[in-house]
């Protein structure tokens, strides 16, 4: 009787040659109760290649296969049994074999049970990074160089991932480096090619353009990389509940959507992985292709490097180096960041002329923007800082830092943080700065330019501006404005009273009741520097519940006053 047909008749055993490369035989248990199943689960107790023991089947969900827990000699492995023949390609597997990172996770054994694929991998008892979110320095410090590193390594042996995702990258029992998985739909390339053309694999909200005409490259795992970071920092992918299809077309047209709250040194990166144009990828010289080990290593060390499509304002034109306080610029983003940390000087060379000049004959694109500064300054005298800052942005429309009179921040977010910090401590230095970018209404502007499909942020920065407006001619307390700029530029929905933070109004409730129960006084005297013997709201208090949305509730407590 063969080995297929005792397996019909529901029999319990089976002799299962496990690991054909050991050319031997193991008696394998099989689990008869799940018929349900196809009774394809192992039971506990199973020995796969002739070493692991299987402890239990995870309750992973997993389209391609099951996963068992196993151990030998006291450390833990994962078994991988694959639902389909030929799940893991052979040379893949080969390949896999050589790998020796880190940061990819480790082919210990790769065989077959009942003509299905088996691999033996590391148990990563921490999960993948799927849900989990990092700031800025977490990412640069771990993350990216550890999942860089993989790639690397998978490359150098000629393999194309294909799937790179969170859910693919695993936290180490360090919890913090990390190693890329799964490699069921990755491919080997030909050792005379650098292309694979194949429309097997690919999750469409991290696949690069290429992938979906069938093209997959080094490049396109980059890409995926990118849209990983994007998700890791961000939370949801910038593709999230669009079909393939619809992600196809965005990409043909559009470049990523990244929020305010994203850092620019991040934003850089990630635009450079996920540049479209591969023209460019053979020449390592050239600025103007996808980044790949080399850039990301490089971003890493701190280098700051020429993002790919960086200069805009002349396209076609070599940038002529321009000296500025004793620095030569080679790139008009780096220009444009000196000229704006420097502000008075920036403007000297600006309105005196001396960028005009310089840029006139090899990039008159540029020196037509600076002519039109120079001219509009003319025009409206007293409006320098502005006009001044408005070329900035237009000739690097990349900058997405918020940059004004010398002080630089790598977004709102940051901005608003920063001045939050400074309402809470009561120091009133910054008034005159915040006075003049809510007067200049440079919030609405720069949120055109960076942002300017978010109407709610439009709306929302508008509404601020208006309110400063008429607060300075009715002569109010203008604090009430700056705390609600705070809020909304920041995010944060802190009250801060006697270096006590609270988040909601439930739990100010009840640390008021906690007062109450040690001291009436306390108590008092706590809700008095909230309320005054007149009723009027504290305005951090007041800014801090319209931030909550409670706009109706002050409604009512204002009727209530008036009634009383």
């Amino acid at each position: 009787m063969d080995q297929s047909t005792m397996l019909n008749r529901g029999l319990n055993t089976t002799i299962t040659e496990i690991n054909p490369l050991l050319g031997r035989e193991r008696t394998t248990i099989l689990n008869p109760a799940l018929a349900e199943s196809g009774g394809r689960f192992l039971e506990p107790g199973t020995v796969l290649c002739e070493l692991y023991t299987v402890e239990s089947r995870l309750d992973v969900a997993s389209g391609e296969a099951d996963l068992y827990l196993c151990q030998y000699e006291n450390i833990s492995y994962i078994a991988k049994v694959y639902r389909r023949e030929a799940a893991l390609k052979e040379d893949v597997a080969a390949l896999l074999e050589d790998v020796q990172s880190p940061y990819v996770a480790r082919l210990y054994e790769f065989s077959s049970l009942n003509g299905l694929p088996v691999e033996i991998i590391p148990y990563y008892k921490n999960g993948s990074l799927q849900g989990r979110q990092y700031t800025l320095e977490e990412l640069r410090q771990t993350v990216i160089p550890c999942i860089n590193e993989g790639l690397h390594a998978l490359h150098a042996k000629g393999i194309i991932h294909k799937d790179l995702k969170p859910s693919n990258i695993m936290l180490a029992d360090d919890e913090r480096s990390v190693a890329i998985i799964d490699f069921g739909v990755s491919s080997a390339k030909d050792r005379d090619s650098a292309v694979i053309v194949t429309k097997t694999g690919m999750t469409p909200e991290y696949s690069a353009p290429e992938t979906f005409r069938g093209l997959f490259l080094e490049e396109s795992d980059f890409y995926s990389f990118g849209i990983t970071l994007f998700e890791l920092f961000c939370g949801y992918t910038p593709y999230a509940n669009m079909s393939a299809e619809e992600i196809e077309r965005y990409l043909a047209v559009q470049r990523i959507p990244f929020p305010d709250s994203m850092p620019e040194d991040l934003r850089d990166l990630i635009s450079a992985l996920t540049y479209t144009d591969l023209t460019n990828r053979q020449d390592k010289h050239n600025p103007n292709r996808r980044w790949t080990y080399e850039e990301v290593k490089r971003w890493c060390a701190g280098e700051r490097l020429p993002l790919p499509g960086e200069n805009t304002v002349s396209s076609g034109d070599e940038f002529p180096p321009y000296e500025f306080l004793g620095n030569q610029y080679a790139d008009v983003g780096a220009l444009v960041c000196a000229l704006a940390e420097q502000w008075e000087k920036g403007k000297r060379h600006l309105f005196r002329g001396h960028l005009s000049a310089h840029f006139g004959l090899p990039m008159p694109d540029l020196a037509h923007l600076c002519l039109e500064a120079e001219d509009e300054a003319r025009r409206k005298n007293g409006k320098d800082d502005v006009v001044f800052w408005r070329f900035l942005y237009r000739a690097y429309p990349l900058l997405r830092a918020f940059c004004w009179k010398g002080q630089r921040y790598e977004t709102l977010s940051a901005f608003g943080r920063d001045m939050l910090e400074r309402l809470w401590r009561n120091d009133k230095s910054q008034y005159s700065y915040y006075a003049g970018i809510l007067s200049e209404q440079l919030l609405s502007a720069y949120v055109e330019l960076s942002s300017p499909g978010n109407t709610a942020l439009v709306n929302a920065v508008a509404a601020v501006e208006t309110s400063y407006q008429m607060q300075t001619a009715d002569k109010t307390d203008i604090k009430k404005t700056y705390y609600l700029m705070a809020y909304l530029l920041s995010g944060q929905k802190l009250l801060c009273v006697d270096e006590q933070r609270f988040r909601t109004v439930g739990e100010l409730a009840a640390h008021i009741r906690h007062l109450l129960d040690d001291s009436v006084d306390l108590m008092k005297g706590f809700c008095h520097r909230l309320v005054d013997y007149n009723g009027n709201l504290d305005t951090q208090l007041e800014s801090w519940l319209i931030a909550l949305g409670k706009n109706a509730e002050l409604g009512q407590w204002r009727e209530m006053l008036a009634q009383s």
